[in-house]
């Protein structure tokens, strides 16, 4: 059976740094990591601190709300309205939302790239006993009862780091199964076909056949739409945050 302890004032903090605040209300979600090496909260949280691949001069301190072990431990590590440093600066899949500022980061210890097996059971039992509990959709007497619906999100509101820009994270195993669990939520306004991406390429000012084919022209604008909104990756390829970042252009997001 997993456990659940708070360790928002025993885990390692920058002397000088500190994350900026948010209303809870404001988060949409939570995004789930993997920590692509050990399995040690204090071992996690002082590299986070010190000089890192995130900041040369150190974090505020642990880059995750929760923290969750392969035992099955839940850590709770930063307040929710702490906007912590978890998804970095490749934007976000929601339209009208920002990576960091609206979403909770939620790390599963352990390396589960394509070439490690995937979490023991018990850990990713955590992680969706955690997050249902946050959103109010099943109780559960081990985790802080302040946390209890605290978060006014559908429970489909479940992101892998993998959707804001790193494929190899939290790895095959949870990405399949974040996906999955995402995919039953209802239908959302998006672009669902060629078409839909053309219209809303037209929408924002580009000139292409809407016939459906997604061939040269209609790549070499979303290549043109990428440059100019400055965030996003250039390369042609219709992902989930030049979606976002589209429909929010053209004022549908």
């Amino acid at each position: 059976m997993f456990r659940f302890i708070d360790m928002r004032e025993d885990l390692p903090r920058h002397e000088t740094k500190v994350f900026q605040k948010r209303k809870v209300e404001h988060i949409k979600g939570i995004v789930v990591h993997h920590t692509a090496g050990g399995d040690d909260i204090n071992n996690t949280a002082r590299y986070h601190v010190g000089p890192n691949h995130v900041s040369s001069s150190g974090c505020p301190a642990l880059l995750y709300t929760f923290y969750i072990t392969k035992s099955g431990i839940i850590y709770w590590a930063n307040d929710l309205e702490e906007v912590t440093w978890s998804q970095g600066g490749h934007g976000s899949p929601v339209p009208g939302t920002n990576a960091n500022n609206n979403f909770l980061g939620v790390v599963c210890a352990g390396n589960y790239s394509k070439d490690n097996p995937g979490p023991p059971f018990v850990q990713t039992f955590a992680l969706m006993t955690l997050w249902a509990h946050l959103v109010g959709q099943l109780k559960n007497s081990y985790i802080a009862k302040e946390l209890y619906g605290a978060i006014d999100c559908p429970i489909e509101s479940m992101w892998g780091h993998h959707n804001f820009g790193k494929p190899a994270c939290p790895g095959p195993t949870l990405t399949t199964l974040i996906d999955t669990f995402r995919s039953y939520s209802q239908p959302t306004i998006g672009l669902n076909s060629i078409i839909d991406w053309q219209e809303a390429l037209n929408s924002w000012g580009a000139k292409v056949i809407e016939d459906g084919v997604w061939g040269s022209n209609s790549r070499s604008a979303l290549v043109d739409f990428q440059k100019a909104n400055g965030k996003l990756v250039v390369d042609g390829i219709r992902g989930p945050m030049s979606e976002a970042a589209l429909l929010n252009a053209i004022g549908i997001g």
